[in-house]
């Protein structure tokens, strides 16, 4: 009898340490989703982080509350990466969209995830010393599944790296890959023309839909961009994302630019040479049967365009 006391008692105290961590996870998510909606973060590999640094700093709140709890940093690294790993996890695998943006629902779920592992951490006994090394693979992990958005944080073209491998076919790639090569002499340079010309047939249409057409080139002027090159943008492309069997997970949008860089021949001829495209905004979109919903993305000249989908 004592014996089955105690597993009750237990039992009743893992199910209100499972509700309290789990009312504080969904807390953290709600308003994080609201913060970054007002800060207007695309990038999804930041939303990750921002969100589970709001649920680390909810949960370390009301830890600091208990007389006994004495701070520690690397164990608040520890739980930061795996809030961060659930949250890419459920949003990767489980949720066509980063599933803590979606609604009061997914962020509930994801909230039970997070107090259902840190019931397990604690049921485990993970010790102290091994806790830097298991940081580590969690680093290692969340770097290298978030390659392609990495290139708008880090200055190194990342997604280039990524994209090019391989191992990716052109139905994988998170940047749609020029089909053609371009190249047009100083002399001869239309922005009207080169626009026109990248409208029709460098992107492959057989995987990627086009949305909204490239709008007339213009020579470098924003942050980031070359003086002497010419810039062509708003290109929106779309594709199905699928599972192993084929079946549809959700559908990728992303923004496309295409840069044509200077150089020079033989007497001072300039040649413009397209390399490569370049993306951002990417986005997972859930398509929806009676849904109708928008791909957003705001434009270097601060106009907005709107996909329907």
């Amino acid at each position: 009898m004592v014996k089955m006391n105690l597993k009750m008692t237990d039992l009743f105290e893992g199910l209100l340490s499972i509700l309290k961590w789990w009312s504080i996870a969904t807390i953290g998510l709600l308003i994080s989703r609201y913060i970054i909606t007002k800060l207007s973060i695309t990038n999804n590999f930041l939303e990750i982080l921002f969100a589970a640094a709001i649920v680390s700093i909810m949960i370390q709140a009301v830890r600091s509350h208990d007389t006994q709890f004495y701070f520690k940093i690397k164990w608040f690294i520890f739980y930061f990466l795996t809030y961060a790993i659930i949250i890419w996890v459920i949003g990767e695998y489980m949720h066509p969209k980063l599933a803590f943006q979606n609604s009061i629902f997914s962020s509930i779920i994801i909230g039970f995830v997070i107090a259902i592992v840190i019931l397990l951490i604690q049921k485990i006994g993970i010790k102290s010393r091994t806790v830097p090394w298991i940081s580590f693979i969690l680093i290692l992990i969340l770097i290298v599944s978030n390659l392609s958005y990495l290139q708008t944080i880090i200055p190194l073209n990342l997604q280039n790296l990524y994209k090019n491998s391989s191992v990716l076919s052109e139905s994988e790639q998170l940047c749609p890959t020029p089909i053609m090569v371009l190249q047009e002499f100083e002399t001869t340079f239309n922005p009207d023309i080169i626009a026109s010309t990248l409208n029709d047939g460098f992107v492959d249409i057989s995987v990627w839909r086009i949305e909204n057409l490239f709008s007339s080139c213009y020579k470098g002027k924003y942050k980031g961009q070359y003086p002497d090159s010419f810039y062509c943008d708003n290109l929106i492309v779309s594709r199905w994302e699928t599972g192993i069997s084929g079946e549809i997970n959700y559908r990728w949008y992303t923004a496309v630019t295409a840069e044509l860089n200077p150089k020079k021949l033989g007497s001072g001829v300039i040649v413009y040479s397209l390399t490569d495209f370049s993306c951002e905004n990417g986005q997972k979109v859930t398509v929806r049967k009676g849904i109708t919903d928008y791909y957003v993305y705001d434009s270097k000249d601060g106009t907005k365009i709107r996909i329907k989908y």
